[in-house]
């Protein structure tokens, strides 16, 4: 699967890396403290070496299928992926009535409940079945998830919710964040919903990234979180044409082909590789690329569109007269 890197990267000017084969486990956790079972699909590329690892959360009526254009490319770069299924809205829901009801702010704090209680296990377990888990760096984990399992990421990046009190639904552990269809508060400011957002966080949306039937929000509303975040390493990717189902990273009969258009894989996998590889393997050729957006939108297709918000270089004080400082620089 050498081919996605070396197509995905060749338009960007990012150099490619040789994609590494990927081990597949799936497991159930049980988890005690909320008498759930969590069902999770996960990733390990080849290697012994330790490895970062990013947790996936997927949308309504989701399962671990969701985002596996994503995980499996994000594995064969060199990532450990943990696809999370989310009981109370996934696949199950589908046929009952009220299936928009899962939608809730109850299925939000347990989806939270969820990433705490598998990034938990993962730093407890060593093995599951051909998976060698001790691999995994738990002090290097990123999380992405798409509509609502954006929405869950941006819980677990530090979005305040009105109905959430104690405890919160914030994670420390997790160092980085990609939303794909990221969504603003239906209600209250969302300055203030995100104002407490400070780790590195890329949100993808694309222009024709909207779903009215089931949630009130605008393709151009999917913007409002990159742009009310609090600047330092926010990032946003929108891609021209790109539907709902197209980020979703998965298999669906009503796409061409069944799957996203190649200009949109072959984006969102050579941004999504170098942000992970900038925040959490501190690759520094990655982040300057990612922070040269002139450089970046060059390789862009048109109409696609990448934005920054970066904190500003700390101000040059000048030196003091009759210092060592002062003295160096005359």
């Amino acid at each position: 699967m050498l081919l996605w890197l070396v197509a995905s990267l060749f338009c960007l000017s990012l150099p490619a890396a040789a994609a590494v084969p990927v081990t597949l486990c799936d497991a159930a956790w049980l988890d005690p403290v909320h008498r759930r079972t969590v069902p999770v699909r996960i990733r390990i590329p080849a290697g012994s070496g330790k490895v970062a690892v990013v947790l996936y959360s997927h949308g309504l009526g989701g399962s671990l299928d969701a985002g596996t254009i994503w995980a499996h490319s994000w594995a064969e770069a060199g990532f450990a992926v943990v696809n999370v299924q989310h009981p109370g809205s996934d696949s199950a829901i589908f046929g009952k009535p009220g299936f928009r009801s899962a939608l809730g702010g109850d299925q939000l704090i347990a989806r939270a409940g969820d990433i705490q209680f598998v990034i938990g296990e993962l730093g407890r377990r060593v093995v599951e079945g051909k998976c060698d888990l001790a691999r995994i760096d738990t002090r290097r984990i990123g999380m992405a998830g798409h509509s609502f399992g954006a929405q869950t990421v941006q819980a677990i990046a530090g979005q305040r919710f009105p109905f959430v009190l104690e405890p919160p639904l914030s994670d420390p552990r997790v160092r980085a964040a990609i939303g794909f269809s990221p969504s603003p508060p239906l209600i209250g400011s969302p300055a203030e919903a995100f104002s407490r957002i400070r780790i590195p966080f890329l949100s993808i949306t694309g222009t024709e990234d909207a779903v009215p039937t089931v949630y009130p929000v605008t393709a151009l509303q999917r913007q409002e979180p990159f742009r009310m975040m609090p600047p330092g390493d926010k990032y946003l990717l929108v891609l021209n044409g790109a539907t709902h189902e197209m980020l979703a990273g998965q298999l669906f009969p009503t796409m061409l082909n069944g799957e996203p258009p190649v200009h949109i894989r072959n984006t969102v996998i050579a941004i999504s590789v170098a942000f992970w590889r900038a925040m959490l393997d501190g690759d520094k050729a990655a982040l300057r690329w990612l922070q040269n957006p002139a450089e970046l939108r060059a390789g862009l297709p048109a109409g696609d569109v990448f934005e920054t918000r970066l904190l500003p270089p700390p101000p040059v004080t000048p030196p003091v007269p009759g210092t060592r400082n002062a003295a160096s620089a005359q």
